[in-house]
């Protein structure tokens, strides 16, 4: 088990302690610095005081978890003044309580978790040592226990550990992040949720979210601050999504737009209610520069922030798949780029039935895409049965993407398409694979024949 999504993603700096770990023991390492590739990462099997500073020490259940209550005040002090300005220490604390340890000591058999600290017992240290007591996390699995045994346990029988954070300094104001999610497939991992677990991973963040047309709950006291992002919805009465910005701003919320496409293709409805969720919030946030520069008419205050990577991959062994002697994968896979492909059509059938078997063609999402292509090589990517195989899980998207050679990247030269962030492009970087693109949008970012290709016609 790792714990890279406790880790604040802004560390550039961050310290491991591990103890007298078992051989199985993974550090968090790898996975982090796939997050976050510029951090100094360090691991240690104990903690000794250095000039170093840190932006995060993660100290581990096999350093901490036999320490009694004098030697774990200390230890923490010690590792507090390791820290940066806005530092963070972060315990990970393995749960003495958890079933598979009782089940254990009640068959008279090894525990699973040799310590003897208790979740109560690291907080108490925490606050004696001076520091600031942040948010205790659970990591659980899910179990069927009956009633009477979770009624009289005083711990979590599914926490398999805990994370609890400390800090030097005073804990940030307690924020809420609401969110009113317009496109839940899509749109809101890349915009919403995967940045959301980043900002979580800070202190005193939480959040909240319910689909559009769900009841959004109105917070007055129980936060210093509070913002609701509206994600791509629009209101189909003007009046009363008046009345709902009205209340919200009353009782001290933020209100922010979030779209990261051109509204021109919903514009009838965003003009139904006179552009009430661009005018009427504080603040528009967006996905690319053309995009805000166009948003500017309806609210001058528009932030874009760029689709990045949640993380990178590993890269692939070439000279190993090479040895495979499998063919030359196609891959197509986009929303919204069906007159795109029709135009591709003609040319990758002359293609398909030139090079037979030497081409597979990936083709997603688009089941009539699929069965337009003249060869039996192909594989289509999504289940009919969900969602009619208009979507597939972003994690099976990339891995696709990555066992494929060549990816299709054609954009028309429209209002709608200028406005497309280079995603897509920095996707097939991660993955390893040779985009082939229009200069729509992917001009700014491929340079022709070094990091990709650009086709400006069928004959390219």
């Amino acid at each position: 088990m790792t714990f890279e999504s406790f880790i604040p993603p802004r560390s550039k700096k961050v310290l491991e302690v591990t103890g007298k770990a078992d051989k199985n023991f993974q550090t968090t390492e790898e996975n982090f610095l796939a997050i976050q590739p510029e951090c100094q990462y360090f691991v240690a099997k104990s903690f000794e005081e250095t000039t170093d500073k840190f932006d995060t020490i993660l100290l581990q259940s096999s350093y901490i978890g036999n320490l009694n209550q004098a030697e774990l005040v200390e230890l923490i002090k010690k590792s507090a003044a390791q820290l940066e300005k806005r530092g963070m220490l972060i315990f990970v604390l393995e749960n003495i309580g958890f079933s598979e340890n009782i089940h254990a000591l009640l068959e008279g058999q090894p525990l699973k978790y040799k310590i003897t600290l208790s979740k109560g017992e690291l907080e108490q240290a925490i606050i004696a040592a001076g520091l600031n007591l942040g948010r205790t996390m659970h990591i659980g699995v899910k179990m069927n226990l009956p009633q009477h045994l979770t009624d009289n346990s005083k711990t979590d029988l599914s926490t398999v550990a805990y994370i609890v954070k400390a800090t030097p300094e005073p804990l940030p104001p307690k924020t809420l992040l609401q969110y009113q999610i317009g496109e839940s497939l899509v749109c809101a991992p890349t915009r919403i949720h995967i940045p959301t677990s980043f900002l979580m991973a800070e202190s005193n963040i939480f959040t909240n979210s319910v689909p559009s047309g769900g009841a959004i709950k109105i917070f007055s006291k129980e936060f210093e601050n509070k913002v609701l992002i509206n994600q791509r919805t629009s209101y189909t009465d003007i009046q009363e999504g008046k009345k709902l910005f009205e209340v919200m701003v009353e009782t001290g919320y933020l209100l922010i737009f979030e779209i990261d496409d051109h509204p021109v293709r919903w514009e009838q409805a965003y003009q139904s209610t006179g552009y009430l969720n661009f005018v009427g919030v504080h603040a528009i946030q967006t996905s690319t520069k053309y995009l805000a520069d166009y948003l500017r008419q309806f609210n001058p205050q528009v932030k874009f922030f760029a689709n990045h990577l949640r993380r990178l991959l590993p890269p692939r062994n070439f000279a190993e798949e090479s040895k495979q002697n499998r063919p030359v994968t196609i891959f197509f896979g986009a929303l919204n780029r069906d007159e795109e492909f029709q135009e591709l059509l003609p040319v990758l059938n002359h293609f398909a039935h030139l090079y037979g078997e030497k081409i597979l063609f990936k083709i997603l999402a688009r089941p009539k895409h699929f069965h337009a292509l003249q060869t039996d090589k192909k594989i289509f990517l999504g289940d009919p049965n969900h969602f009619e195989g208009q979507y597939i899980p972003y994690d099976r998207y990339e891995e696709e993407l990555k066992t494929s050679d060549i990816a299709l990247l054609p954009l028309q030269d429209n209002q709608f398409n200028r406005a497309k962030s280079d995603l897509k492009f920095i996707e097939c970087g991660n993955c390893g694979v040779a985009a082939l693109a229009s200069p729509v949008v992917y001009s700014d970012v491929v340079k022709d024949s070094v990091n990709g290709f650009i086709f400006h016609n069928l004959n390219e």
